[in-house]
């Protein structure tokens, strides 16, 4: 195989998207921001609700929320189970 053969099966199978592509820069951002990545490391051992991983960090439920819709919206990380729970108040 020579070395033009190689070059051309290489431009084959990668694909360059550009800088500016919305989904790149929010990849960009999440892997930047602490919060993120504490939360990313935490659902690669298991799965957990936002509750729990609240439970595991000093992050607010507000912010988990809104980190695990952008990671969800991403295709990083997806929902397994949907539970209700009930607020009593008496």
């Amino acid at each position: 195989m020579s070395n033009n053969d190689i070059s051309d099966d290489l431009t084959e199978k990668i694909k360059i998207l550009a800088t500016d592509d919305e989904k790149i820069k929010s990849f960009g951002e999440l892997f930047t921001n602490d919060s993120s990545r504490e939360i990313l490391q935490l659902l690669f051992n298991e799965e957990l609700t936002a509750t729990q991983i609240v439970q595991k960090t000093d992050i607010s439920l507000q912010l988990v929320k809104y980190h695990l819709n952008k990671l969800q919206s991403l295709g990083i990380v997806k929902i397994s189970k949907i539970k209700k729970t009930l607020n009593l108040k008496i």
